[in-house]
């Protein structure tokens, strides 16, 4: 496709209205993993767990909940990343999670959003807790 064919429409065409995105409400959801990756962060000297999250039941039905989890070599984040680890159903050595971890896609998850403020300076963030889904 030539984009200047496009050219014409494009200065016709209104730009869409998103209104901006808002987030879920603090709550329960029940949602099925879409996405699974390890990624460098953005300093570029650690890595991450980035999971995507499909709300799959209810009146938020299909609204994604976006989650990192840092990789450190501390007691502190590596039992926060194991325990979102075990909810997604991954329970193998953290040396296999790059090539491993996408095998959970498609796993149900309980998310639990909250929303905090850090005392520090006083912005308010929400924070994401995963639970695996039993009996499902």
């Amino acid at each position: 496709m030539n984009l200047a064919d496009l050219d014409e429409k494009y200065m016709r065409v209104e730009p869409a209205g998103g209104g901006g995105y808002e987030p879920l409400p603090d709550g329960k959801y029940i949602c099925r993993l879409e996405r699974a990756e390890v990624r460098k962060n953005k300093g570029n000297d650690g890595k991450h767990l980035f999971l995507v999250l499909v709300v799959d039941e209810g009146a938020m039905k299909g609204r994604k909940v976006y989650h990192n989890r840092v990789i450190a070599d501390n007691e502190k984040a590596l039992a926060w990343l194991k325990n979102d680890l075990l909810a997604i159903g991954y329970n193998d050595y953290v040396s296999k999670l790059e090539s491993l971890v996408g095998k959970c896609v498609g796993t149900r998850v309980r998310v639990t959003l909250k929303t905090i403020t850090n005392p520090g300076d006083g912005k308010k963030s929400q924070v994401v807790y995963l639970d695996p889904v039993r009996g499902r």
